[in-house]
């Protein structure tokens, strides 16, 4: 797509013209040739990427552009205007792809109460899909999936951007939500859709997610996980595979957990959890350290109850 074709519903200049395959936010690292905004100067580092090929920009900020990014357009509100030209594309096949009608597999259970879109949606074999589930958007659900009652897969992605007013502009969802084999997934269960169509949510093969559980737009969890009752991983967060995740911990978005790793019960993880390792508490931290802080606090909170009251003589 070339910038000085999508920049026509903006107001706004173009400074130079050239082409990209797809929208991101600049810290995106796989996506190819993309478009993206740059709104504050404190992010131009961000603009370094090799894999952005056109930016949106404020006048104030045009000049400082890597020359590797080749189109350049300025405006007042960067982000917005991105966000804009994503809506505007949403519904053109060339960007979010070709609808079809829904496939279902062979010997699927699929209750009568369930509602499942009548398009875009490809359900594998031996699936069974409870009453009150719903599967909307562009779902991919794997072979032997069990979606049990109540369970969302393709809820709105919690994103919006806004105008020049402030006021909250919905943001359409256009990505896809992989449910790999083997995949369960307990009452309740919400999976937000993510908004560009490249930024797939995926839940890994075998995993299983307990009720009331959230996975945020873009999420990725891996292989083998146990998420416990009420866990949420916000918007593209990274869960590696055979992670434990325990009951109403949170991993924060895009934060990375790696493979083996166990977020305790509660636990708010807002750093990387390295592969391997158990973070505890509200902010997360390694398991061991939280124990040592927890005995040290206790400790010190004994000591002081022995005290004597102030201006108390010790032998009295």
């Amino acid at each position: 797509m070339l910038l000085s074709e999508v920049v026509k519903v903006l107001p706004g200049q173009l400074i130079s013209d050239g082409e990209f395959r797809c929208l991101a936010f600049a810290t995106e690292t796989e996506q190819p040739a993309f478009l993206t905004f740059l709104e504050r100067e404190k992010f131009l580092p961000a603009l370094e990427n090799p894999h952005i090929s056109c930016v949106l920009t404020t006048a104030e900020l045009a000049e400082r552009v890597p020359s590797h990014i080749r189109g350049v357009f300025i405006c007042e509100r960067p982000k917005a205007a991105l966000f804009e030209i994503h809506n505007h594309l949403a519904d053109r096949e060339e960007y979010v792809g070709k609808s079809f009608p829904t496939k279902i597999g062979k010997d699927c259970q699929i209750s009568p109460l369930a509602a499942i879109d009548k398009e875009n949606v490809i359900i594998g074999d031996h699936v069974t899909i409870e009453p009150f589930a719903v599967i909307k958007g562009r779902v991919i659900i794997g072979s032997d999936v069990v979606i049990r009652a109540g369970a969302v897969v393709g809820c709105k992605g919690f994103s919006f951007s806004k105008d020049a007013a402030g006021n909250n502009i919905p943001v359409i969802d256009t990505a896809q939500i992989i449910l790999e084999n083997h995949v369960e997934l307990f009452e309740q269960v919400v999976i937000s859709t993510g908004i560009f169509p490249w930024e797939k949510t995926v839940i890994g093969e075998n995993t299983r997610i307990d009720a009331q559980c959230h996975i945020g737009h873009g999420a990725h969890i891996g292989r083998n996980c146990l998420i416990a009752e009420g866990g949420k991983c916000c918007g593209n967060s990274q869960v590696g595979d055979h992670v434990w995740i325990g009951v109403a911990a949170v991993v924060s978005n895009r934060v990375r957990v790696g493979s083996g790793a166990r977020v305790s019960i509660g636990a708010i993880a807002t750093k990387d959890v390295p592969s391997g390792e158990t973070v505890t508490g509200n902010f997360a931290i390694p398991h061991r350290t939280f124990m040592r802080n927890l005995k040290a606090s206790l400790a010190e909170s004994t000591d002081s109850e022995q005290l004597p009251p102030c201006g108390q003589a010790e032998n009295s």
